[in-house]
């Protein structure tokens, strides 16, 4: 233990404060908190309790020299609480004598939290001075005994009243009825059950989306355009919020309990069970998940001829390029791709649209859904999703030459494209039914984001590219997609 030089002592991360002069004012801190609000931003809770402590205050001539809430915020559930956090730093660099709090239950709920918050206040010298409470001086054994003691009643308490919800809440999921006890969910009016014009629209356009190959990170976009917000306070939405909303299987009216659904919701639904399952499908489809948004058209979807992916990365010049990426590459005999990306992307654009521009482009690309048989076909997407992969391998190891390798690729993604078209949904809903309606599909495809882009594209084509040849100072379609190799039409 060492002196400050001011009759304070430190002991570890304490200071301990001297024995006060009586004459100087008690310096207190008020601390509010309330576990759960049913409106956004409501505070008349922690400002009543406020009120309550600095007429105790004024009665006891104490002087408020901090004064911290934490509104919304269970004690409880070992949630991290930024106003008693200050508080407790207050009181370890001794800068107040007491907490003013309503109750001690305000206080403390959590044990390991009490009993960590009990040391450092009996080392610091605090009293806590509850306005509808006990006062209790935790420099002295009693006062830790009391705190303890009635702390654990409070825990108690939060236990059992726990306990009761959690039946409350399963029989409420059983009998499909809309949890009023809870923060409103997103999509739906404050009585849980009728949907909100406005959130419920942006729900039902983000499934649509991303049936049609949008990304998490277009839906962010679309949702702040549209203008709705997060609820419960935060201030703008996440890749992980946005997912939660879309998983939730309340959108399709199916009432769960612990991740498992239990029954049919009273509420209205927003979307219908195949979009749901899919939607769901989608995003827990780690082949799927675009963390970051897609910056380039063929970064990640192309191939080298070596039959590697290529990357999209500025050149020397500063340019957009796609190369083989080396990370995956392996011992896959070169030569090996690099060659401007705006070329091959105006290339394999002018492709697409022209495909999606056909006669036939209603009858041969787009494929009316089979439902009846979707755990089938998702066995089946996996298993060649497996045998795709190992066709690198194989070509690496000089199991199977170039052409087997284009070739059985080919065949390969041309398939895992039909299943993926057929679990897609509804044809009306898929990505490339809504190019071939238009009227305009060069102007339908500039609509597009990128991820929806390289969705057609993945189901259109599989888009090889090689090498431009040594010294080659412009793009040569016929070098860099060779006919009958650089572009292998699926459909």
């Amino acid at each position: 233990m060492s002196d400050t030089g001011d009759g304070s002592q430190v002991r570890g991360s304490v200071i301990i404060a001297p024995v006060r002069d009586e004459a100087q004012p008690v310096r207190a801190a008020a601390y509010q908190r309330i576990s759960e609000i049913m409106t956004a931003g409501d505070e008349h809770g922690v400002n009543n309790q406020r009120a309550d402590q600095q007429r105790t205050a004024a009665a006891r001539g104490y002087t408020i020299v901090m004064s911290e809430a934490d509104n919304d915020l269970s004690a409880f559930t070992g949630r991290r609480r930024p106003g008693y956090e200050k508080i407790i730093a207050a009181a370890q660099r001794g800068e107040i004598d007491i907490i003013l709090v309503f109750q001690l239950s305000r206080f403390w709920r959590n044990r390991v939290e009490r009993a960590q918050g009990i040391k450092i206040l009996s080392e610091a010298r605090i009293s806590i001075v509850a306005t509808r409470g006990p006062s209790l001086d935790l420099s002295t054994a009693y006062g830790r005994a009391m705190a303890g003691m009635l702390g654990e009643f409070d825990t108690w308490e939060s236990e059992v009243k726990g306990e009761r919800q959690q039946l409350a809440n399963e029989a409420a999921a059983v009998a499909g009825k809309a949890r009023q006890g809870c923060p409103q969910p997103f999509g739906w009016q404050a009585d849980r059950i009728t949907a909100d014009p406005a959130e419920g629209a942006a729900i039902t356009s983000a499934c649509a989306a991303l049936l049609r190959g949008g990304s998490v990170t277009d839906i962010m976009r679309d949702w702040e355009a549209r203008g709705v917000r997060p609820h419960q306070g935060a201030l703008a939405w996440t890749r992980t919020s946005v997912r939660q909303i879309l998983k939730n299987p309340r959108n399709a009216g199916i009432s769960a309990y612990n991740s498992v659904e239990v029954a049919r919701g009273e509420w209205e639904p927003l979307v219908d069970d195949v979009t749901f399952r899919e939607v769901t499908r989608i995003l827990g489809d780690r082949t799927r998940q675009w963390p970051k948004g897609f910056t380039t058209l063929l970064g990640g979807l192309a191939w080298c001829r070596c039959g590697n992916h290529v990357g999209g990365s500025a050149s020397a010049h500063g340019r957009l390029a796609y190369r083989c990426i080396q990370g995956t590459r392996g011992d896959r005999p070169g030569p090996h791709v690099q060659v401007i990306a705006a070329s091959v992307d105006e290339a394999v654009t002018r492709l697409a649209i022209g495909r999606l521009s056909a006669p036939d482009a209603v009858t041969a690309l787009v494929v009316i859904p089979a439902r009846e048989d979707l755990a089938a076909l998702r066995d089946e997407e996996a298993a060649l999703c497996a045998r795709l992969a190992r066709l690198g391998e194989l070509y690496a190891e000089g199991q199977i030459g170039e052409q087997d390798l284009i070739t059985g690729r080919a065949r390969g993604e041309q398939r895992v494209a039909e299943i993926r078209t057929q679990l897609t949904g509804h044809d009306v809903d898929s990505v490339l039914a809504p190019l071939i309606a238009a009227q305009d599909t060069a102007a339908e495809w500039e609509r597009l984001s990128t991820a929806q882009r390289r969705a057609a594209i993945g189901l259109l084509m599989t888009v090889t590219l090689y090498p431009s040849g040594r010294g080659a100072r412009t793009f040569r379609h016929d070098v860099v997609l060779p006919p009958g190799r650089g572009i292998i039409w699926k459909a």
